[in-house]
């Protein structure tokens, strides 16, 4: 199986292999990479190649804590739409779940990623077992300490997690990792994961932009479905993401828009055991779940925005989704 990582993102290693005063386009050249290819949002190396850039940086660097070094350097736009979708997001819980959704952008042989929600807390959690080539050590460190540098460019330089866990055995710059994550880190773990105050991870950032993270949601769906043509499952939500507002979007208009029989394209949801119906309502649910959490956004435009014929008709589903109708849960969220 050939595995690709979005290109863009090893701008990080790039960029730290600087500060090292390190030769970064020779050295990607050494590792088999085109350096040109970093700085192109479309582009993906393969997996082999970025694994031997980590080794070789390691190495030429001398620093067993490189990794910490390549986490300060990341931008929105190393990450595609991805980025910029997480510092639109309403609170860092919305940009978790948009991190997991989204996170085969970056990585064609993705591994599972979950937030468990607790009493007072959210465990955010990288299982790798079921990847097919598990990544080094330091690259599930640099998600974890990426994924808490951008918590920290959206609620500040004091935000800390509870715990850090961590699968591999302990470095000799074990220090700089506790000094890095601003709490104690287990080594040698069960698994990577990172427990957050849920009151940190449900707050409102001042960055949140709904129609924004709307804007950027789209992107990322468009490109996972470029990248993937025979992903089925990710072109029908593209498509009725696209249509909705149109009005009403049958399966025989997004059939005829995939260039598709509609027997084809039931035949092809069947495989991926969904169906048409069960999609169309999932996509609304959770573009809904955004609009709603936008004050600006009638209830009568989300209305229009999901391709429903009545208010009445959407406030319907919208309370066998969350239980209570779009109007009264807006005052509660609000309150």
């Amino acid at each position: 199986m050939y595995s690709s990582l979005l290109a863009s993102s090893t701008l990080v290693v790039w960029k730290a292999l600087e500060t090292y005063d390190i030769d970064a386009a020779s050295l990607f050249k050494k590792a088999g990479l085109d350096p040109e290819d970093a700085t192109n949002p479309q582009a993906r190396y393969p997996y082999a190649a970025v694994r031997r850039l980590w080794e070789l940086s390691i190495e030429e660097s001398g620093d067993p804590c490189f990794v910490l070094i390549a986490a300060r350097q990341w931008h929105p736009s190393n990450f595609h739409a991805l980025g910029y979708a997480w510092l639109a997001s309403r609170s860092l819980k919305e940009a978790l779940e948009r991190l997991i959704r989204y996170f085969r952008v970056v990585t064609s042989d993705p591994e599972e990623l979950t937030l468990v929600a607790r009493d007072d807390s959210y465990e955010f959690v990288i299982d790798a077992s079921s990847v097919v080539y598990r990544a080094l050590d330091v690259e599930y460190d640099l998600m974890l300490s990426l994924i808490l540098d951008a918590c920290r460019l959206s609620l500040g330089e004091e935000f800390r997690p509870r715990r850090v866990r961590l699968q591999r055995p302990q470095p000799p710059c074990a220090d700089r990792y506790s000094s890095f994550f601003g709490t104690r880190v287990e080594f040698d773990a069960p698994a990577y994961s990172m427990v957050f105050d849920k009151a940190q991870l449900d707050q409102l950032l001042p960055t949140g932009n709904a129609e924004i993270a709307r804007a950027n949601d789209q992107v990322l769906m468009s490109y996972l479905a470029q990248l993937n043509r025979s992903d089925i499952v990710m072109r029908v939500k593209t498509t009725l993401i696209e249509r909705m507002p149109s009005g009403q979007v049958s399966k025989e208009d997004v059939a005829e828009a995939l260039n598709l029989s509609l027997r084809t394209l039931q035949r092809k949801l069947h495989e991926e055991d969904t169906s048409f119906k069960q999609l169309l309502d999932e996509t609304r649910r959770e573009l809904a779940d955004q609009y709603i959490r936008n004050p600006m956004v009638s209830i009568g435009e989300i209305t229009y925005l999901l391709g429903f014929s009545e208010p009445s008709n959407f406030s319907r589903a919208f309370k066998r989704w969350n239980g209570t109708a779009p109007a009264e849960y807006r005052r509660t969220e609000d309150g």
